[in-house]
């Protein structure tokens, strides 16, 4: 089986060579660590101002490095060194594990880049308020007089400022009576800019009425005008950008150490991990135990790993028991590793079941085939799909993702061949199989082809229940495996033979005239042993499926298994979306074609004909292969995961091994 066999470490060492110890483990790459069992006269470990230092330095390195990489996307003008701004990058461990020594040289770094966002911070204060004053004084930017000159006198109130403009009026009616004051409308706009020169003797009034109104009192008093204020303020923010310009370019030319940087950064977050761990350790005031997962090939290399460190140390391997519960660690072929990413995007399989990669990859790729089924457009897959994984240097799960498509080219080009399809057109030969798109009444290709989808349904489903028999053999339910699994295989082989001549005689009568005789002989032959299949296989479910309730849960039980055959109907069905995106898929690129060929009658017609047929098949494959994954992922989580697989798995993630910018290797 693909999933690899686990055993349970148990260590004690000296609490001295705790760090040494650990590295040593993180080296092999094999170790996932768990929280150790509690045991007598121990205590957990616990170091906070070890963890408070280290926090504090990955932070810093984590804010310099976002710091860096934001100035860098908003700087376009600025061509770093080649090589220093990759996301993700190799390290080899020595260099990992002598980090720390950079420190001396990043510290000064990262004390400037401190500065600099400081620096940054500070001027975007200073626009805001720059901003916020230039829009008080944009409603006197009209007026030609100082600010200064508007100035109560001895016996004179002056208020300047701004007043709604569709109360001037009422404001003009209420001081019509006052023989000692005076209004002018300096600047008219969405607010107007207003003088009132008004005595003492009837100001108090004045002012009550410009406070009931709105009234907003100029806060500028200056010997300026606004219009000089403003270009003033316009200065100020022009010297702000150029300031943020500067420091934006001394920020990007730091970039330099970005590498370093992040190698540091998980270097701390390493040690942030070793110190997590730890404390799920038990220890003593000298020593400590640790417990973990690896596989059980590679016990040897662990032990020997330890040993160079330190002899002090006592080392157990043992089987995980009924109770754990291990980590999954899958190991597959580089061919099928590609649909582990489609696997764990629902849950990767728990460690007790089988894993399911290697089917799913089988109807994966024949899915997406059928779903495409273009000589043309499986070549573009498998150029594109190709080109994009190959620039992703690491295994992850983009790379697959083009990996998956490109595996799926190839078996679009082998279902393109079967159908004789080439970016839509037709090839001057006879394919093997009717083409999806009929011609005039003859709907026989039709129906072939969405028994044929439908059979593939039939063939996966049943193959999930072989499935689930085989992960209840292997958890030694031998009742569950033959009665939840077997007997449903045999189910669906006795519903083929029982129902594959009537099928076809009654969707495909003029098919069926011209069927091989040796064929309709056979399955005449197997209609009645495959009726009794059927009926045997529901009946002993039936039967079976409440042995472990009590009660009405017996009866319950096998009720619902009869009512069960609805669902897994049901589910057969749903595989007719694959003949349905196919259909689709060809009737696009042949509307293209047409169309295309269409406008080729001479002048312009001769360049927008072709430019059709180009982007109409641009778009067909992009919402194909997009359709494609997402349909021929359905399948596979609903209606084949359903019958037999559980998941939940927690993916094995060796000590050291969650690292967010780098790679080690040896």
């Amino acid at each position: 089986m693909a999933i690899v066999e686990m055993s349970k470490i148990r260590l004690m060492g000296l609490d001295y060579h705790r760090d040494k110890i650990l590295n040593a483990l993180q080296k092999t790459g094999s170790v996932e660590l768990v929280a150790t069992q509690e045991i007598e006269d121990t205590v957990k470990f616990s170091d906070v101002a070890a963890r408070q230092e280290i926090t504090e330095k990955h932070d810093r390195l984590k804010t310099a490095i976002e710091l860096i990489s934001s100035k860098l996307s908003e700087n376009k003008h600025f061509i770093p060194e080649k090589g220093t701004t990759e996301d993700s990058f190799f390290v080899s461990y020595d260099d990992f594990m002598s980090a720390p020594e950079w420190e001396s040289e990043l510290i000064p770094v990262l004390d400037e880049l401190y500065k600099d966002e400081n620096r940054l911070s500070e001027n975007r204060t200073e626009r805001i308020r720059l901003n916020n004053l230039r829009s008080q004084l944009l409603p006197y930017s009209t007026v030609k007089s100082n600010f200064s000159d508007f100035k109560d006198t001895l016996y004179t109130k002056v208020f300047f400022g701004t007043i709604k403009h569709d109360v001037v009026t009422d404001f003009k009616n209420f001081i019509s009576d006052f023989e000692f004051t005076e209004f002018e409308i300096l600047a008219e706009g969405a607010v107007d800019v207003i003088l009132v020169v008004s005595m003492a003797s009837e100001s108090e009034q004045v002012l009550s009425k410009l406070a009931s109104l709105g009234f907003t009192k100029c806060q500028f008093d200056e010997n300026i005008t606004a219009f000089e204020k403003i270009k003033d303020i316009l200065t100020e923010l022009s010297a702000l950008d150029k300031s943020d310009e500067n420091t934006i370019e001394e920020i990007c030319k730091k970039s330099v150490y970005l590498k370093k940087l992040k190698i540091l950064a998980d270097y701390y977050a390493f040690c942030l991990e070793k110190i997590n761990d730890s404390e799920r350790f038990r220890c003593t005031g000298k020593t400590f135990v640790l417990e973990g997962y690896l596989p059980k090939e590679r016990e040897e290399e662990v032990k020997e790993s330890v040993e160079k460190v330190t002899g002090a140390v006592f080392i157990e391997f043992s089987a995980p028991g009924k109770d754990d519960t291990p980590p999954t660690l899958v190991r597959n072929n580089a061919v099928v590793r590609q649909t582990e990413f489609i696997t764990d995007l629902y849950s990767p399989p728990n460690y007790y079941e089988m894993d399911p990669n290697k089917i799913v990859f089988f109807f994966f790729m024949i899915f997406m085939g059928v779903i495409m089924a273009d000589v043309g457009y499986g070549f573009i897959m498998i150029l594109l799909g190709g080109l994009l994984a190959r620039r992703i240097k690491v295994d992850n799960g983009t790379r697959r993702l083009w990996y998956i498509i490109m595996t799926g080219g190839v078996f679009t080009i082998l279902f393109g061949v079967l159908f004789n399809s080439f970016f839509g057109f037709t090839l001057p030969y006879k394919a093997p199989l009717p083409s999806p798109v009929p011609e005039g009444d003859n709907t026989d290709g039709l129906m072939i082809i969405l028994l044929g989808c439908l059979g593939l349904g039939v063939l996966q489903i049943a193959t999930g229940y072989l499935c689930k028999a085989i992960n209840c053999f292997k958890n030694k339910d031998i009742a569950g495996g033959i009665f939840e699994g077997i007997v449903w295989v045999i189910f669906f082989i006795g519903f083929v033979f029982a129902a594959f001549n009537f099928l076809i005689e009654y969707l495909m009568p003029d098919a069926f005239q011209i069927m091989d005789s040796g064929v309709k002989n056979f399955f005449y032959t197997m209609q009645t042993p495959g009726i009794i299949m059927v009926a045997g296989s529901v009946l002993l479910a039936a039967v079976t499926a409440g042995r472990n309730e009590k009660g009405f849960g017996k009866f319950s039980k096998g009720f619902g298994a009869i009512y069960g055959i609805i669902s897994i109907l049901s589910d057969v069905l749903s595989y007719a979306r694959l003949f349905g995106l196919m259909l689709s898929g060809m009737i696009v690129a042949t509307t293209f074609n047409d169309m295309g060929l269409g406008l080729m009658t001479g002048g312009l017609g001769y360049i927008f004909g072709p430019l059709v047929i180009v982007v109409g098949h641009v778009f067909n494959i992009a919402m194909g292969v997009l359709g494609a994954y997402i349909h021929d992922s359905r399948l596979q989580y609903i209606e084949f995961f359903s019958k037999f697989y559980t998941g939940e798995g927690e993916k094995f993630t060796p000590l050291g091994s969650d690292l967010e910018y780098i790679y080690l290797t040896k």
